[in-house]
């Protein structure tokens, strides 16, 4: 516990403590809702669940609490200026009423799964509504939360109301004694952001861009990660025999290994261009490196064929659902245990590809490219999981619109135990 009071983590070791009254909270609104973003993966799911609530309930002013640096630099960047974040207090009862008697939350927001046992207690008993968002629990979660049960029942019998991502996860909230009637299963909001980037004018933009055309060949993969791209090379070098306009971009995972990426390339007697030097030069190279952020999405929609990095080497995966907006079918290796749920979606629908290696992966987009009637059916599959997706983040927030009116008539009822 007390680690967290040394070295990297004494920033912000005041709030960590309870003391919040720097955190700038607008006293105009009659409503305030106090997100916990664990960390950034979370912070993506609440910028978008963010720009619902102001759609939905503009009377509410809304408040970020994070668990490390990290999170909180990603908030900085990706929220609104409106949207405080700060450091979520220590889960100890005394850390805890402190925040709150300075936050006064009129709803608190877990997002994901991320249950600390004062902090929803303590926010109950000073009147606040409870909602899990964007719900999940894994199978190895669940064996571990099973052996305390009689614990979880009480503690998730604290939400008005639980929104989790799947079936799957729905039983296994029922199974540690969730009121069933609280649950509802609305998909994953993370995804919403996929959905709305795919607009469009954009192929075109990206088209003009690289300088490809309609029906030139294009291979992107995406956020790859250290060793992957020297396991793509023989998989780029096997394609272009089949596709020889092939054009194969790909987006580093981090943008700091770019002249790393550029050398093993030039030790290949490959040739390759920065996306920069596309925009001011034009491209005259087969490969181009993306070295700017926020491009991905968008290059996803002039693809032909995607890989997504970070599964072949174990780095968790990447978020496969941003190819299967644009109806393409994704391909990604054994290491997808972030994206898990998206990945079940799409191999549900024949339009996610898990591949063992580099071999395996070349055969199978051989087979597509001599069977393009196959791989048109798996892109419509794409489309259609990732369009289901959509409206995930509406529905989440609708939860909340639907018992704000009981909390602002009247306080919720708590145990003063």
């Amino acid at each position: 516990m007390f680690l967290g009071f040394s070295g990297k983590h004494r920033q912000g070791l005041r709030q960590r403590l309870g003391h919040v009254e720097d955190v700038q909270l607008d006293e105009e609104k009659p409503v305030r809702i106090w997100l916990h973003a664990a960390s950034v993966g979370e912070i993506q799911v609440a910028k978008v669940l963010i720009a619902e609530i102001k759609r939905q309930l503009p009377e509410a002013s809304i408040i970020v609490s994070t668990g490390n640096r990290h999170g909180l630099a990603v908030a900085a960047q990706v929220l609104p200026e409106d949207v405080p974040c700060f450091f979520a207090p220590l889960d100890l009862i005394g850390i805890v009423n402190r925040t709150l008697e300075t936050i006064r939350p009129t709803i608190y927001v877990c997002l994901e799964t991320e249950l600390w046992p004062n902090i929803i207690r303590q926010a109950q008993h000073h009147g606040a509504k409870l909602f899990l968002l964007n719900g999940r629990l894994s199978k190895n979660s669940f064996a571990g939360y099973r052996k305390i049960k009689s614990f979880m029942h009480d503690l998730l019998s604290c939400f008005t109301k639980i929104s989790v991502i799947q079936g799957d996860d729905a039983k296994r909230f029922r199974a540690l004694g969730a009121d069933p009637a609280s649950i509802r299963i609305l998909g994953n909001a993370k995804y919403d952001q996929a959905i709305m980037q795919a607009e469009p004018n954009m192929a075109g933009r990206y088209r003009q861009m690289l300088n490809v055309h309609p029906q030139q060949p294009v291979l992107v993969t995406g956020s790859t990660h250290t060793g992957e791209e020297a396991m793509l090379i023989e998989v780029f070098r096997s394609l272009q025999q089949r596709l020889p306009d092939l054009v194969w971009v790909i987006a580093p995972r981090h943008l700091r290994r770019l002249t790393e990426i550029e050398k093993l390339f030039a030790d290949q007697g490959i040739a390759t261009m920065r996306l920069r030097q596309v925009q001011e030069q034009g491209r005259s190279t087969d490969v181009v490196l993306v070295d700017t952020m926020g491009e991905l999405a968008g290059l996803y929609s002039v693809a032909t064929y995607v890989f997504c990095g970070g599964s072949l080497v174990d780095r968790g995966g990447h978020n496969v659902l941003e190819a299967a907006a644009w109806g393409t079918p994704v391909f990604y290796g054994p290491h997808m245990a972030d994206f898990s749920d998206a990945k079940a979606l799409l191999e549900a629908e024949n339009a996610g590809f898990c591949v063992k290696n580099p071999r395996e992966l070349t055969r199978l987009l051989l087979y597509f490219i001599e069977k393009p009637e196959e791989y048109a059916v798996a892109g419509r599959g794409a489309l259609k999981v990732a369009g289901r997706q959509q409206g995930s983040a509406q529905k989440q927030v609708a939860l909340i619109k639907e018992d704000l009116h009981s909390v602002t008539h009247s306080s919720c009822a708590h145990s003063t135990t």
